[in-house]
């Protein structure tokens, strides 16, 4: 154990990390980018040690950084298997569907794959009674599943990349801390 490991309390310890933080962020030396980067880099090095999965959850909030709209894969399977009712794709089923029509699961800057996945399961879940019944003159179950799909894909894809700019994913779900 280091010496301020043994004379610094975790609070302690959080408020210098956040000074520090504070320091590389608002510097335009690249250096102190490069050091705060490295020492994150070990730090998920260490934590893959203990708990794969916390360090993919770190390294997923960073890929954050990539989209407009951005869910992590354990916030998407939470959200999808709380809504009711339930939406009828799993992520993987999706994800092979929209290979074989040609379809992107991801658009950068407007959205990953999980935020794809949440908002066809959101318009699905929402939706599909009246996409059957008023767009299709349908039944739910009469309508080809491929074509639910495809409607629940082009809406999703419409609310994920909204020109105004008012759909959020992350605030629509609650997820902003």
């Amino acid at each position: 154990m280091t010496d301020m490991a043994q004379i610094i309390s975790s609070e302690e310890l959080m408020r210098k990390f956040d000074q520090l933080y504070a320091k590389m962020s608002a510097s335009s030396d690249v250096a102190n980018m490069k050091l705060f980067g490295s020492v994150m880099r070990k730090a998920i090095e260490q934590l893959t040690r203990y708990s794969m999965e916390d360090a993919a959850d770190l390294v997923d909030e960073l890929c954050s950084m990539n989209w407009d709209n951005y869910v992590t894969r354990k916030e998407a399977m939470a959200i999808v298997n709380s809504m009711d009712p339930q939406p009828k794709w799993s992520y993987e089923k999706v994800e092979a569907a929209l290979a074989k029509l040609g379809l992107p699961m991801e658009e950068s800057p407007y959205y990953n794959s999980y935020a794809m996945y949440v908002g066809i399961s959101m318009k699905y879940s929402d939706s599909a009674l009246t996409l059957a019944e008023r767009v299709l003159k349908k039944s739910i179950a009469e309508v080809d599943e491929l074509d639910m799909l495809k409607m629940c894909y082009y809406l999703a894809k419409d609310s994920l990349k909204d020109k105004d700019g008012v759909f959020n994913i992350r605030k629509y779900f609650g997820l902003e801390k």
